[in-house]
């Protein structure tokens, strides 16, 4: 295919300029100020029960995958995407066709990766009979949804295999934010033999898995603790330094203090009351995350279709005091969008002028009584069931019923269970409301928004609106920059403030101790949590 110069140049500069990066990323290093143990120690709140990226949901589960498998783009520690797989990229004139040159480079058997295991890997989780809940990702490419819904066969998805180093991709559109959803762990490539010969054990036993990140992982021991290695057979290894790297499972934060404190493992997510004792030192560290803790209702439920009851919960709520329980370093939202996210020239938040979001009880009551008048009811529902994560919403759920109970008379029954039990009952429609904590898998603010239009599959609580899911159309197939953020705009604002959707609670912030001789260990607020491929362990 014919490309205009300009695209050609543009491209060949963009990489030359992220090579740069990745490089800068990882100097050469004084061997002598290396610690002669690589080993890195770190926490996971659950064991792992299966490492299939198709089929994974939850970020710890694919932070461990990142980092054992590589795509065609990676983030680099600005955030940005710098050349994985991907040895040169050209892009057509109107951006909608991205020719991929991959890199020689090899599985941890040793075998090559190719081209055909990015096309069998993108296609098989875009198959309907994978059923993953991830395939949303992929609809910017041609055909994907479509193929999705069984409505056309794979060879008419725009992902093509040109040969074992070319990768073709077709867009429906152009996506600016393409070669940063492609950095996604759910865009590695797999091994069609592999799958096959596993079937649907394909995942459950990493010791039958290969790898082509820079770790493999080595074992998963009877705790859960899941052991990665450095893998010698990655194009990069020479600039890999860790040897090994723990995940042991712990979802104490005060149980992972003690460990910390006795130097059992590197970092640890802390409480905020323990803050102030270590704000100055150069072992805490505060990283604004892309998350959003926030309420959602089930709208079959007829209860919640009225806009007053649901406005009259968001006035109900007291968000400085759901902040001080969580203890996470949060701060109380008033829109979807975290702060992390940029609009044209600044912050969405801004630029959307979101507004705080204030406790009024004299408010909620009225607005709640006059909702239960239009619904023709004198009380409302004898109880109402909230769904809500064992991993840190236990004390956040307990906190809301209690407030909603004691402004709104409601009667909530918590359901807390595992995430991957809230999801299947979610899927199912077997909840009144549920609390989520989204995180957007790429730096846009569509990735939250278009969650909630009728036919996306993370939209659980069934929200419908034809004039919000056009807006949504409208952003995502514009070109410019300054009409998709204009759109984004009046999308959030007809969804949070007009229409009252959902509830948004807090935006979340991650607060940790590293410890001071671990070195370039990259937190993003985006997809995959860390990047460990530059980490270094000092002598200590």
């Amino acid at each position: 295919m014919k490309l205009r110069i300009f695209s050609s140049i543009f491209i060949f500069f963009l990489i030359l300029q992220l090579v740069g990066c990745s490089t800068s990323a990882n100097p050469k290093r004084d061997s002598s100020s290396l610690s002669k143990e690589q080993i890195l120690r770190l926490t996971i709140p659950y064991s792992i029960k299966k490492f299939d990226s198709a089929l994974t949901h939850d970020s710890f589960s694919l932070n461990i995958l990142s980092n054992v498998s590589e795509g065609l783009m990676r983030l680099n520690q600005h955030h940005q995407p710098i050349p994985g797989l991907a040895e040169k990229v050209e892009v057509s004139p109107d951006q909608t066709v991205y020719t991929f040159t991959l890199r020689h480079s090899e599985w941890s058997d040793g075998k090559p990766v190719t081209a055909h295991d990015f096309e069998f890997a993108w296609k098989r989780l875009l198959s309907p009979a994978t059923k993953s809940p991830e395939a949303y990702l992929f609809y910017p490419i041609v055909n994907a949804e479509s193929f999705h819904e069984g409505e056309v066969r794979a060879d008419k998805v725009g992902i093509d295999a040109l040969d074992d180093r070319t990768l073709q991709i077709r867009l429906k559109r152009p996506v600016r934010n393409f070669l940063s959803l492609v950095a996604l762990t759910e865009f590695s490539p797999v091994r069609e033999d592999l799958l096959q010969d596993q079937g649907s054990q394909y995942g459950r036993d990493p010791t039958k898995m290969v790898f082509n990140g820079p770790f493999t992982i080595s074992m998963v021991t009877d705790e859960g603790t899941v052991i990665l290695t450095k893998s010698k057979r990655y194009w990069d290894h020479k600039n890999v330094h860790l040897q090994q790297v723990f995940f042991y499972v712990s979802n104490d934060l005060t149980r992972n203090m003690g460990l910390y404190l006795a130097g059992k493992i590197d970092t640890t997510r802390i409480d905020q009351e323990f803050v102030p004792a270590y704000m100055k030192s150069r072992e805490f560290h505060s990283t604004q995350t892309s998350t959003t803790q926030y309420i959602r209702f089930n709208y079959k439920n007829q209860f919640f279709q009225n806009k007053k009851i649901r406005q009259a919960i968001h006035y109900a709520i007291d968000r400085e005091r759901l902040v001080r329980i969580v203890k996470m370093g949060a701060e109380p939202a008033g829109g979807l969008i975290p702060p992390s996210m940029n609009g044209i020239k600044s912050s969405f938040q801004h630029e959307a002028n979101i507004p705080e979001a204030k406790q009024d009880i004299a408010k909620a009551k009225k607005l709640f009584h006059e909702g239960l008048a239009e619904l023709g009811l004198s009380e409302p529902p004898v109880s109402l069931v909230m769904l809500s994560c064992e991993d840190g919403q236990v004390e956040l759920a307990i906190e809301l019923k209690r407030q909603l109970r004691e402004h709104l008379g409601l009667n909530i029954l918590l359901n807390t269970t595992s995430r991957a039990a809230k999801r299947s009952l979610e899927q199912s429609g077997k909840f009144d409301i549920a609390l989520s904590d989204w995180s957007a898998t790429y730096p846009d603010p569509a990735s939250l928004l278009e969650t909630f239009t009728s036919r996306h599959p993370m939209n659980t609580g069934k929200y419908q609106d034809t004039p919000f899911d056009e807006t949504i159309k409208r952003a995502v197939n514009s070109p410019f920059l300054d009409q998709q953020i204009k759109y984004l705009i009046q999308a959030e604002k007809f969804l949070v403030r007009n229409d009252q959707a959902l509830i948004p609670l807090y935006y979340v912030k991650d607060l940790s101790l590293v410890k001071p001789y671990v070195k370039g260990l990259i937190r993003h607020p985006f997809g995959s949590t860390y990047s460990l491929k530059w980490v270094y362990i000092e002598k200590h």
